[in-house]
């Protein structure tokens, strides 16, 4: 099942490798792609399975490629397109299983399989072995990548005894990791986005073998995973409520990857004194359906007036008051994971807070585009009725709906206004109910307020619901807060190559801050909110701390626009940036 509960998970069968002499294209071969059924439990040691062989050495190392499951479904879609039946253990899996697959399980989840404890690392790259007991062309191995239904190798945490019809359950999952299929795509795929490439070498479960073959990959197919800002031409702005506007800018046509439902660009202008400031605004639609003659895209991000603290320059407000049609800005190519599964099946609930609504809108829209035929519910939280922009946008999309649920809670007002409809109530929604009322495998989309979008993963995570099937994107203010941070007062920070070295203090703020008052050196920087990873610089030596909000990058990475020192530090400027 493509998005399976994980409490029906479960070992289906299971198989060990034996080494055997066969000719393959003319050409003696000795290995272990045939597969013998185990039906009694095996055991699983430290670096695998006790009895099974490799026909070949593994390049990642032989634990990262200890137990190989692959989901049972995955058999009726092969049979589909060879048009033939397959024999259980066919693909040299070690276990067959029900349940979660690519799209759902993350690289470094670990799972509780019988007795056993094993971590996910990668999924299965096919050789040419495949094509020959496939009976099938050369080109299958490629298909077989190109699919997604790859199965997923896992290294050993704890040894144990794994037997047929054992219970399968995650007990450790981090959603900044990326998704197999994510990590099958960077890996396998003939074109992958920079902007997935940077998210899976951004996983900590990423291990260094693994990252040096993405590196090697990377530099073969010409990518360059640092993604470049785009000249646009603002087409047109207009106010979507009292303190919304819509910003439309031409997008030039093959400059950025097409951006998917719920992601985010980065979005530069130049203030009356020359200086540029970049701040990251949701698309309010994905793809997008307007065109010019130039072939060029209209595109589409909405901006809330946000004052800043403390007298600091408000990117909002200046877009608000001095932005106007004909005006150059740059815009950094979409990101971000806040997106709908490939797949996606049954009831899906939605939940935002005030601007929040912005990517939101954009996968109720293409949902609509496709006239998903679920249920879909949308519980829409404001302060009040000046405050809820888009609204006939997302009247246009539940007539395309057939099972649309649109619930409005206003917060700051007494009463309803004359217009409230049957469906508008006053006050916070009660959450715990919403989210009970949901299914296990009903995926929960939230965008908003940290502390909204703190309350619902709680209640989500109380009620037993796995983290898999809920996601989240926080919005921030114009000025990055720093008060969640558990960093130190004082440090010494050099900068090697340059022979700068200094004291930084905390009301230096970041680093990227205390760089730029203190030298002369100016590093890449795009969107100082730490989404964009533009001023990614190395890490020599030290430790570094982060907002709640901040998805840290690989621990031999820091992310200067947000990173707060947690000791000494000693740190390498990209040649670009110094």
């Amino acid at each position: 099942m493509r998005n399976g509960a994980m409490a029906e998970a479960r070992v289906v069968s299971l198989y060990i490798g034996r080494m055997k002499d066969v000719e393959i294209d003319g050409r003696a071969e000795r290995t272990a792609f045939v597969r013998t059924p185990a039906t009694t439990p095996i055991q699983l040691g430290p670096t695998g399975i006790e009895g099974n062989e490799f026909g070949t050495g593994r390049r990642l190392g032989t634990p990262n490629h200890a137990i190989y499951l692959l989901n049972a479904e995955h058999y009726d879609y092969y049979e589909n397109i060879l048009g033939r039946a397959i024999a259980p253990g066919s693909f040299a899996e070690n276990v067959t299983y029900q349940g979660p697959d690519e799209t759902v399980l993350r690289m470094g989840d670990q799972l509780r399989i019988g007795t056993a404890v094993v971590e996910l690392t990668l999924p299965r790259i096919p050789c040419y072995k495949m094509a020959h007991f496939f009976n099938a062309d050369a080109g299958f191995p490629s298909l077989f990548s190109l699919s997604g239904r790859t199965g997923i190798y896992a290294r050993v945490i704890k040894p144990g005894a794994i037997a047929p019809d054992d219970k399968i359950e995650i007990i450790r999952t981090d959603p900044v990791n990326a998704l197999i299929s994510e990590l099958n795509v960077v890996l396998t795929g003939p074109s992958p986005s920079p902007d997935m490439v940077e998210r899976v070498k951004a996983s900590p479960a990423l291990f260094d073998a693994l990252r040096q073959q993405i590196d090697e990959r990377m530099e073969m197919l010409g990518i360059d995973a640092e993604p470049q800002a785009t000249t646009v031409r603002i087409a047109d702005i207009r106010q979507e409520s009292r303190d919304v506007v819509s910003v439309a800018f031409s997008m030039p046509a093959g400059t950025a990857q097409p951006p998917k439902p719920g992601q985010f660009i980065t979005f530069g202008i130049t203030d009356n004194n020359g200086a540029q400031h970049f701040r990251c605004y949701s698309l309010i639609e994905a793809p997008f359906a307007n065109q010019n003659d130039d072939d060029s895209e209209i595109w589409h991000i909405a901006v809330r007036k946000q004052a800043n603290q403390n007298g600091a320059f408000s990117v909002s407000s200046w877009i608000h008051e001095n932005l106007k049609p004909g005006d150059l800005c740059a815009v950094y190519p979409p990101a971000g994971e806040f997106v709908l599964p490939d797949r996606l099946q049954g009831p899906v609930a939605f939940i935002a807070g005030g601007i929040g609504i912005t990517p939101i809108l954009a996968q109720i829209a293409a949902l609509a585009r496709q006239g998903y035929s679920a249920p879909v519910t949308l519980i829409y939280v404001a302060p009040d009725d000046e405050s809820l922009p888009f609204l006939d946008a997302l009247h246009l999309a539940a007539a395309k709906l057939p099972k649309f649920d649109l619930r409005i809670h206003l917060t700051r007002v007494k009463s309803l206004p004359d217009k409230a409809k049957p469906n508008w109530k006053l006050g916070h929604p009660d959450f715990v109910r919403d989210i009970a009322a949901l299914g296990e495998t009903d995926h929960v989309f939230i965008c908003g307020p940290a502390g909204m979008i703190d309350a619902v993963r709680t209640i989500h995570t109380t009620l037993g619901r796995l983290t898999g099937y809920i996601h989240f994107e926080l919005f921030a203010n114009d000025g990055l807060t720093t008060s969640a941070l558990t960093g130190i007062d004082s440090a010494q920070i050099t900068i090697r190559s340059t022979g700068f070295s200094g004291t930084w203090n905390a009301e230096d703020g970041s680093l990227l801050n205390w760089i730029e008052a203190r030298t002369d050196i100016r590093p890449n920087a795009a969107c100082r909110s730490g989404m964009c990873r533009t001023c990614r610089a190395d890490l020599i030596r030290g430790e570094v701390a982060y907002p709640p909000t901040v998805s840290p990058p690989p621990a031999s990475s820091i992310l200067l626009c947000c990173a707060h020192p947690a000791s000494d530090l000693e740190i390498a400027l990209p040649s670009s940036g110094r």
